[in-house]
């Protein structure tokens, strides 16, 4: 009986890696969409979320079904809780990725917004976060996963310097004004995946190590 509960928390374990690289390749796809104003590609990010929900809930009826049939122990019983926390952050950043690519679909659309913002820096930087967080849970690192940890900070702070930016812009240029609403809210769905990152790596770590390391405090589970 406990080999078989093992052997199918692997299942949800390699089904959440599915999840985490399905909803990376959503992101990086979204964000090519923008920088290219290419609508398939923002289009087949958006047909896409289907496939992601349809993962989501395969995982978490998985994960509640141990709970009903498994009789996990406490260890275990952390394990899959971690796993089902992290399976919400995964499909939440799915959510950001059709937003993102939604919102590439209304730049296309609305009179170019000319100057020069740092989108693509963001990108970059929320992107290396959500790659590393998967590395992270795929190698079962806790340290991997506490670098991590302030990345989302960064991320933050280049968005209010885009907001920044974009309420100037819309005074100089007030017929973009449409372009520079969707930016600001694209920026907002890059602040929003940072996050997310950031609670899947302090996931990781409880999960590893037992530590409780929300709001940057740290504290041993009971």
């Amino acid at each position: 009986m406990e080999r078989h509960f093992h052997e199918e928390i692997q299942k949800l374990r390699q089904k959440l890696l599915e999840m985490g690289f399905k909803v990376e390749e959503a992101f990086s796809r979204s964000c090519e969409a923008l920088f290219s104003l290419n609508p398939r590609i923002a289009k087949e990010v958006i047909e896409g979320d289907q496939a992601i929900n349809k993962l989501e809930i395969e995982i978490d009826e998985a994960g509640h079904t141990l709970f009903v049939t498994g009789q996990p122990m406490a260890a275990d019983l952390r394990q899959v809780m971690m796993m089902l926390k992290i399976n919400t952050a995964f499909e939440r950043i799915g959510d950001h990725a059709v937003n993102i690519a939604q919102k590439a679909l209304t730049v296309l659309q609305e009179p170019p917004l000319e100057g020069a913002f740092n989108l693509e820096d963001m990108f970059s930087a929320t992107d290396a976060v959500l790659r590393t967080v998967i590395d992270a849970f795929l190698k079962d690192d806790a340290s991997l996963a506490r670098s991590v940890l302030g990345g989302d900070d960064t991320v933050d702070l280049m968005n209010h310097e885009l907001v920044l930016k974009l309420k100037a812009a819309m005074q100089d240029q007030p017929r973009s004004a449409g372009a520079a609403i969707a930016y600001t809210l694209i920026g907002h769905n890059l602040e929003r995946v940072a996050d997310l990152a950031g609670n899947i790596a302090e996931d990781i770590i409880y999960l590893k190590q037992g530590l409780e390391v929300r709001h940057r405090v740290e504290f041993t589970g009971s």
